[in-house]
């Protein structure tokens, strides 16, 4: 059986070696967008395609633009809503469909009219509209507008966040006093996953507001906080020191950066450009870029969250206010990655150029969505320019074995991984996932005595990792190896994991094996709640089911596996057994 998706996190088919995250590395806050709750749609960067013509009624152009947002293509959407008939576009309803369609599409200019007239008909206006005509008006520096808007918008949900940074932007902009600006903040202070971005906010307004005796106290502040170890805060920390003139310290706060995350590319180019004493300007240099700011720290939070839906009207705001902004196209291209937008991700990674310390990783997550898209000799060409680039890195090596693993090409696979391995002068802890890539390529390819090797290495180095722990025992239990270790292994990990369905699994596949019916049908039962769609578990119930003397509660199993969608030889393995059951039961040898 296939076990290469199912130990890998359960996150992507690429496992563990994606693009960095970028905004404030938050607690990861599970907010909710107080917008329209049209279905989830985006087409970022792609044109507005034209409607067939029998779309170009009222009703027609409103169902065409709904399928089209359901099938996550803004792009088409925005042209539907765009077409429809003048009672349609009367409507408050389509009004704030259409909104967020071209949000999504990045058709700014036809957002801002489209919120003006949901405005004028609605009266106060929903979140989104009032928002848009809130960052339009900033960005034309009308911060007094900007703040009638943003003072109509109601005070719940995300926007208990967002609200009070936006404000502050404007007050600054509108009064050019700091101070009054920062009274804005004060009710982040009540809620404590908020100090972050409070303390963030703080150091910027002070910065961009002239004050750098106090920008540099509140910088230091941010930087204080447990919870912000990112990029981004090293970043701008960093920025700011170099432009005030305290070099020395500059170069610490990368290097304490670097220290938690020696393999950064990002945060090696960033002390290569200062060390080259290349022009600093500031990121966030203007009321409006402050806005921009915070509309990607709180997208990136809400990303980390997992609530890329929500997160990707805010991405695709903070890249408008700031559209040279590369750390903001590479918020957007992640957001619109992980929400399954391969190809307009790839779009948005590929407008981040080569002077741009985000431009590797930026390729690097190019080459993992082309895979998403199964255009694999296209990521692959990629990854080996990078490798012939940086000879001394191994990360891209890393990602290609992991392409050639995603197709099952795993002999291509160990090569790659092979190559990445080379490159690494001293093998260190954090290096425990590249063994166990590797270990799963090489179980995959026949190469058990090396796969074993790698496997118990990577538990060397991070003694009970709960998926390393899973796929070894696993293996031990499939090739009727090593039981009762096994087993304490899989108990280990499931502490570590009760609700991941795949462990759940293993555990029930090794009572199996041992013969302990009744107990692997609980397992496997609980590991098709937690997995219900997988058709490998539905597959092990149905086994457990038969054993257990439960014949017809079995082939209900099976025939749901094979509905699932296996692979070929585990199809041809079920259709066996609907058709003749299972041969005798055939107990292995306790070791």
């Amino acid at each position: 059986m296939d076990r290469t998706i199912r130990t890998c996190e359960g996150r992507t088919r690429l496992g563990l070696l994606r693009a960095v995250g970028l905004g404030a590395a938050l607690p990861a806050l599970a907010l909710s967008l107080a917008v329209a709750q049209a279905a989830p749609a985006a087409a970022e960067g792609r044109p507005a395609a034209a409607p067939p013509a029998a779309a170009t009624t009222a009703w027609g152009a409103y169902l065409s633009a709904l399928h089209a947002s359901r099938r996550k293509d803004s792009g088409r959407a925005s042209a539907y809503f765009e077409t429809a008939a003048p009672e349609a576009r009367n409507r408050l309803r389509f009004l704030i469909l259409a909104l967020r369609s071209h949000v999504l599409a990045g058709r700014m200019e036809r957002a801002t009219a489209v919120a003006r007239r949901t405005v004028a008909l609605s009266g106060g206006g929903p979140t989104m509209a009032r928002l848009v005509l809130a960052l339009h008006a900033a960005k034309q520096e009308r911060f007094g507008a900007a703040q009638d808007h943003l003072d109509r918008i109601a005070h719940d949900s995300v926007m208990r966040l967002l609200l009070p940074l936006l404000r502050a932007w404007m007050s600054l902009g509108r009064h050019k006093d700091p101070d009054l600006a920062l009274d804005e903040h004060r009710d982040l202070e009540e809620v404590v996953q908020f100090r972050p971005f409070r303390l963030l906010h703080r150091a910027h307004l002070l910065d961009v507001a002239g004050r750098p005796q106090r920008a540099a106290e509140a910088y230091a502040a941010v930087t204080a906080t447990p919870a912000i170890g990112s990029l981004r805060v090293a970043e701008t920390r960093s920025n700011f020191l170099f432009r005030t003139g305290d070099a020395a310290a500059g170069f610490e706060t990368i290097d304490r950066f670097l220290a938690v995350n020696p393999d950064s590319m990002t945060g090696r180019l960033l002390r290569a450009r200062y060390e080259a004493d290349a022009s600093v300007a500031p990121p966030v240099g203007s009321p409006a870029d402050g806005a921009a700011e915070a509309l990607l720290n709180v997208a990136s939070a809400l990303n980390l969250a997992d609530r890329p839906e929500q997160a990707l009207p805010l991405a695709r705001l903070a890249v408008w206010m700031r559209p040279r902004d590369a750390a903001s196209a590479f918020a957007l291209g992640t957001v619109l990655d992980g929400d399954g937008r391969h190809r307009d991700a790839i779009a948005v990674f590929r407008t981040i150029g080569s002077g741009s310390v985000y431009n590797w990783e930026a390729r690097k997550s190019a080459a993992a969505a082309l895979v998403e898209l199964e255009r694999y000799d296209e990521s692959s060409a990629i990854l080996e320019k990078m490798a012939a680039e940086m000879p001394g890195r191994f990360d891209a090596l890393w990602l290609l074995g992991n392409v050639h693993r995603s197709r099952s090409a795993f002999a291509e696979a160990v090569a790659a991984y092979d190559r990445a391995y080379e490159r690494i002068a001293d093998i260190a802890p954090r290096h425990w996932n590249l063994l166990y890539a590797r270990g799963i390529a090489l179980e995959r390819s026949g190469q058990w005595p090396r796969a074993e090797r790698d496997f118990l290495r990577a538990l060397k180095l991070n003694p009970g990792q709960p998926y390393v722990l899973n796929y070894l025992a696993y293996s031990w239990v499939d090739r009727g190896e090593q039981l009762e270790r096994a087993r304490g292994m899989l108990e280990e990990a499931v502490r570590k994991r009760p609700n991941d369905g795949y462990i759940v699994d293993s555990v029930g596949w090794v009572e199996y094996r041992l013969g302990n019916f009744e107990a692997a049908v609980r397992h496997l039962e609980r590991a098709t709640e937690l997995r219900p769609h997988d058709p490998i578990i539905n597959q092990h119930l149905g086994d457990a089911y038969w054993r257990a003397g439960r014949r017809h509660e079995a082939r209900f199993q099976w025939r749901r596996a094979l509905w699932l969608g296996p692979e070929e030889a585990e199809r041809e393995k079920t259709e066996e057994r609907l058709r003749n059951g299972l041969p005798p039961f055939r107990p292995i040898r306790r070791q």
